[in-house]
């Protein structure tokens, strides 16, 4: 098995340790005491809470054999079908159409609609079924640390939803002179996509070459933060979850309702 070879630049970070057996990724959402009902049976709410979470629970190891291990290192990426059980991939839906979308940011002076249409929403610990599925992207991240040496910290991720007639342009995840994201991920939410829908990913791998994915619910594509790639405009509306797995530390993240 090959370990990765970055050409991402050491970054000062606050943290000691990547994420790993002696640092853990957070399993559990904090409670906010206002949302408990106190005539609640606890037993019966923190049961609830296990079930949820065990919902949730991959089997990376089984997921990431030492092949598709072996393609991420040489390739930069690779492709994860049928990751979470039904009822987590549905709550994942559900939660993705409901939430408060706002328009993704790129940098002032530059149309937005020119290079990406996506519009977006960070997960915080205030979405459950997104909080979980963080949680469970920093248990993998913890076992590329173990098996690549990626040196990762932590995990951040955004719902996103391309409209009709939107895309987003060849880019790379790490921006001109950053190099903070190590792996980047994109989980897809759209049931019965057709190549009819559009909204394919492009991607340039590790040897230059060009490869085409179809935007399939329950599907993880893994990759490089380095690489190029590009979202083809959408035909209906497309829902999917940004990902990226970071070697610098973690800043909390506080998001404005206004």
């Amino acid at each position: 098995m090959t370990a990765i070879i970055s050409n991402l630049n050491l970054t000062d970070l606050p943290v000691d340790n990547p994420i790993g057996v002696d640092n853990p990724p957070l399993l559990v959402p904090e409670i906010n005491i206002n949302n408990v009902d106190i005539d609640a049976d606890k037993d019966n709410v923190l049961t609830q809470k296990e079930l949820q979470l065990s919902d949730y629970k991959v089997d990376w190891e089984h997921k990431l054999d030492d092949k598709q291990l072996d393609k991420l290192a040489n390739d930069g990426w690779i492709i994860i079908d049928k990751v979470f059980a039904d009822k987590a991939l549905l709550a994942l839906q559900a939660e993705s159409g409901f939430i408060k979308y706002r328009d993704a940011e790129l940098t002032a002076g530059i149309r937005i609609s020119d290079i990406r249409g996506d519009k977006i929403r960070w997960i915080t610990k205030d979405f459950f079924a997104g909080f979980y599925y963080l949680q469970s992207i920093n248990e993998l991240a913890s076992l590329l640390n173990r098996y690549l040496f990626a040196g990762i910290r932590h995990s951040e991720a955004h719902y996103a939803c391309y409209p009709p007639g939107f895309g987003y342009q060849w880019h790379s995840d790490n921006p001109a002179g950053r190099d903070e994201r190590v792996i980047s991920a994109v989980f897809y939410l759209n049931d019965d996509w057709t190549t009819e829908d559009g909204g394919a990913v492009e991607i340039i791998d590790s040897h230059g070459v060009h490869h085409t994915v179809m935007p399939v619910a329950n599907r993880l594509i893994i990759f490089d933060s380095d690489l190029q790639h590009q979202v083809q405009i959408a035909h209906r509306q497309r829902y999917s979850i940004a990902t990226w797995m970071r070697r610098d530390g973690l800043v909390p993240f506080v998001e404005n309702d206004n």
